[in-house]
C-alpha cells in the first residue's frame, strides 16, 4: 500500500506514566493500516513533550483493531520510551476513534 494514498491514520494523545516525579505528552498520528493476519496495526514513532529538562523517544505498534459502534474502531497501545535521565516512561491507552 502506498502510504500516501489510502488507508486512515489515529490521532493518539495522553500523558505517561509518572517517573521520576513528572510525565510527558505524547501527540501525534500513527502511520497509515499495515496488514496483518489479524487484521491491521499501525506504526507509532515519536517524542515525548520537554518535561524536567528532557524528552524521551518512543517506537512501537498497536495492538489490532477494536471495533466500535457506526463503523468506527480504534487500537490499544502500550510503548515503553527511550530511557534518558536514569529512567522509561510507559504509554497506555486507545488511539482516537477511526473509520477504515
Amino acid at each position: 500500500m502506498n502510504p500516501y494514498n489510502g488507508g486512515h491514520t489515529h490521532a493518539h494523545f495522553g500523558a505517561t506514566t509518572c517517573q521520576d516525579g513528572h510525565t510527558h505528552i505524547h501527540p501525534g498520528v500513527t502511520s497509515n493500516p499495515i496488514p496483518t493476519p489479524d487484521g491491521h496495526v499501525h506504526r507509532m514513532e515519536g517524542n515525548t513533550s520537554y518535561m524536567d529538562e528532557h524528552i524521551h523517544s518512543y517506537e512501537a505498534f498497536t495492538g489490532p483493531k477494536i471495533p466500535l459502534p457506526n463503523g468506527y474502531h480504534t487500537h490499544y497501545v502500550e510503548i515503553k520510551t527511550t530511557e534518558n535521565d536514569g529512567h522509561i516512561h510507559i504509554i497506555r491507552g486507545f488511539t482516537e476513534a477511526s473509520k477504515e
